[in-house]
């Protein structure tokens, strides 16, 4: 006879985690724009509080967490990982690990593959939350939508920048919030639930699409992002700016004599500005850091919306503007006299 007591706790845990995740995801997207507001959707994330570690959290383990945290299943959440402080967000006794010893002594309990089988499909059930996200869109554009809201949710960069005090983290060490490690937490528990499964010749993932139920595995980011946005009904992000179409492309000459940008025409740089429409679009190509990448469409725009930058230069890593040390840098007051002799020819 098998035990279900460990994986129906964590199972009862997970229904409050997808909720959560939905609730952000309500509260933060804007059907206008068709984006997540960042702001609001940072403000979702906060609200969750801070994860609370046990005690004994800091005994070394037998693997860091970053070198164990590389999911098979989930591939696509690898380039976050390395954001994550070592060893914070798991450790021996954490309720979805013990869950996962639970489910792979089951495994052995069980007879045959049949037996194992209706056990998987059993699991599969309690984990087919797709009806909270039933939404009347496109499926890719779906999965686009939701894998946006993952991917921002277990980037650990933007805390770095809340200016928190009084929670006992030294210097340098950065809180986690409960929100993130609940869902890193939660793909490792799928990552690891495939896995022992593949043990027993059995596909979780297959037997998961045959019951139509996500388990959010996704295809490869710049592949999903083609897919999507060749599709007309999708609204594709673009950067707003003030500035005068003959000032940008100046600016866009200026960054490639530079090799800052790649070659590029016009017409494409004004279209991701939302000056030009173009039917088949290319994506920008940026040759240095990605903090310059976001200082300079900040400059150029007044913001810096993160989805538009990643879209616009198909790139899964987005870094926030540092405003006053780029204020000083030389690309700064280059830029800043383009669009000053640029101003005075148009006054």
């Amino acid at each position: 006879m098998i035990s279900r007591d460990l994986t129906n706790l964590y199972l009862k845990d997970f229904n409050v985690l997808s909720e959560t995740v939905y609730m952000c995801w309500h509260n933060s997207f804007c059907h206008k724009t068709k984006q997540l507001n960042e702001e609001k959707l940072r403000a979702q994330i906060r609200l969750q509080g801070f994860y609370q570690f046990k005690k004994n959290h800091g005994k070394a383990l037998p693997l860091s967490f970053r070198d164990r945290l590389k999911f098979k299943a989930f591939s696509w959440a690898n380039c976050i990982t390395n954001s994550i402080p070592e060893n914070t967000l798991s450790n021996r006794s954490e309720l979805y690990l013990k869950a996962i010893a639970e489910v792979e002594q089951n495994l052995l309990v069980l007879r045959n593959k049949n037996e194992r089988i209706a056990y998987a499909k059993m699991l599969i059930n309690s984990f087919n939350k797709g009806h909270v996200y039933n939404l009347d869109v496109d499926e890719n554009l779906l999965n686009f939508r939701i894998k946006e809201l993952f991917l921002y949710i277990i980037d650990h960069n933007f805390v770095k920048e809340d200016n928190v005090t009084g929670l006992g983290f030294e210097e340098e060490v950065y809180p986690v919030y409960k929100l993130t490690v609940e869902l890193i937490n939660h793909f490792d528990f799928i990552d690891k639930l495939i896995n022992a499964f593949i043990h027993f010749d059995i596909s979780i993932a297959k037997h998961a699409r045959e019951a139509n139920c996500n388990l959010f595995m996704f295809q490869d980011t710049l592949t999903e992002l083609n897919t999507t946005y060749n599709k007309q009904s999708i609204v594709v992000p673009k950067f707003q700016s003030f500035l005068s179409d003959e000032c940008l492309i100046k600016i866009m000459q200026h960054l490639i004599q530079k090799n800052l940008l790649g070659n590029t025409n016009s017409d494409i740089w004004l279209y991701w500005f939302n000056r030009k429409p173009i039917k088949s679009p290319e994506t920008l190509k940026w040759n240095k850091s990605n903090t310059l990448l976001s200082n300079i469409i900040q400059h150029l725009c007044g913001e810096s919306i993160a989805l538009t930058v990643k879209t616009a230069f198909c790139t899964k890593v987005y870094v926030k503007p540092t405003k006053r040390k780029y204020e000083r840098s030389r690309m700064y007051k280059e830029i800043e006299q383009i669009i000053i002799i640029s101003n005075k020819k148009n006054a």
